[in-house]
């Protein structure tokens, strides 16, 4: 790590800002509580480096004005063409064989994540119209109906699993409304994204991917015959426009929208709950004026969000960060998390404050040509999930102490293994 335009890892570097010589290990003990080694990373410099749990060697950005700018910086390639040949999966959020699995897929390759302009800015002009304000405020009852509906299986009893029964089912009912995937395949697409992202063996996860596909894959096919008014329909008739989507691309963005949308919202539900949860003054300020959620979605997004430790990118020249130089050949990880929790940009970043004036400016979705489409639906559905269990339940209370709970990471988000609660 270096400062003055030395590069980093050349062990030439001067001491002070910007220099930092030890590479920090980001095992799996590394998801449960990130957030120190992430202060201890801002404060040695702008640039660390890092060793992943699969071993690959990667550098982290912490700070969030060099978050911000490398995040606009196109010389950092999202595409895994220029990806640098992992040691096993090259993915710090992935468990290795499912990383590793998505890594060589050749559908997962064409998601939109994985691409740079002109491919990401046209298939993202494609996909952006069905994430509008308007269409996921339309969205809002169906929600709704769908929190109660898992809720209701929670009548008459003392306890739940809040992860397994209630952040599980419910957005992969919600990706399923959007997409326009039948319920009955609810129960086998859950079953193919635990086994891809949790699953010890490369044959497990591939099982899972493989699954997902298919899956996919038919309902594509359904909708050819049957349009209606959904996600998936909308791509078929995109594909069927000579040189608008290729038919690969139509999958791969299905797939996307799917595995983000079902870890992403499952990890945050978690999340959102347990804060609200070790706060209880701020959970009835919440139930007293719902009107405040939106303001508090920012809030605990900024405070703990799922995208753990950040995003991939791939240095395609030396570039300058903040006075270090990331060698050319490089995987970066922009940590939004370590962002997020920047005292140069938040005031007492590790306080959970619902008034904090710019909790909006939190970099969770990510930044640039990248900023997460499904934004908007995201926080509709965790603050509309979170209210719901309270408004439903509001004697719940955590069942166990905080020593027995544990954080996972998966494709690429950071969620707790279970939240036992009592529910009166």
């Amino acid at each position: 790590m270096a400062t003055d335009g030395v590069p980093v890892g050349t062990g030439e570097a001067p001491a002070g800002d910007g220099a930092a010589r030890c590479p920090m290990h980001l095992g799996d003990a590394f998801g449960n509580m990130p957030y120190p080694a992430y202060k201890e990373m801002q404060e040695a410099g702008p640039v660390h480096p890092v060793t992943l749990r699969d071993g690959s060697e990667a550098y982290i950005v912490t700070r969030y004005d060099d978050v911000r700018a490398c995040y606009g910086d196109l010389r950092l390639s999202s595409s895994l063409d220029d990806a640098p040949k992992p040691k096993g999966a090259g993915s710090m959020a992935a468990p290795p064989v499912g990383g590793l699995v998505l890594r060589r897929d050749e559908v997962s390759g064409h998601m939109m994540i994985n691409q740079d302009p002109p491919t990401h800015t046209r298939l993202r002009k494609l996909v952006v119209p069905s994430f509008s304000a308007r269409r996921v405020n339309a969205m809002e009852p169906h929600i709704l109906d769908i929190a109660q509906a898992v809720l209701a299986g929670f009548a008459g009893r003392d306890g739940a699993d809040l992860i397994e029964e209630y952040a599980k089912p419910l957005p992969v009912r919600v990706q399923s409304a959007l997409l326009g995937v039948s319920p009955d395949k609810h129960e086998e697409f859950t079953h193919g994204m635990d086994e891809l992202t949790g699953g010890s063996t490369v044959e497990a996860a591939q099982r899972g991917l493989d699954l997902i596909k298919r899956l996919l894959a038919e309902q594509i096919e359904d909708k050819r015959s049957h349009p209606a008014e959904d996600l998936l329909t909308t791509l078929v008739q995109v594909a069927e426009e000579e040189g608008r989507m290729e038919e690969i691309e139509l999958l791969a963005t299905a797939i996307q929208v799917m595995l983000a949308g079902y870890f992403g919202i499952q990890s945050m539900i978690g999340n959102c709950v347990y804060w609200l949860l070790k706060h209880p003054g701020k959970k009835e300020e919440l139930l007293a004026d719902p009107s405040r959620m939106p303001a508090a979605m920012d809030e605990i997004f900024r405070f703990d969000g799922p995208q753990q430790p950040g995003s991939n990118r791939y240095a395609t020249e030396d570039i300058e960060v903040g006075g270090a130089v990331i060698p050319k050949g490089s995987l970066v990880i922009l940590s939004v998390s370590a962002a997020n929790r920047d005292p140069r940009k938040f005031a007492d970043p590790d306080v959970l404050d619902f008034g904090r004036a710019n909790a909006d400016e939190h970099v969770a979705f990510g930044g640039g040509i990248h900023y997460c489409v499904g934004s908007r639906l995201a926080l509709k559905v965790v603050g509309l999930a979170t209210l719901s269990l309270f408004q439903a339940c509001p004697g719940t209370r955590l069942a166990v102490p905080d020593r027995e709970l544990t954080w996972e990471l998966r494709t690429p988000f950071r969620g707790l293994r279970s939240l036992p609660v009592l529910l009166r």
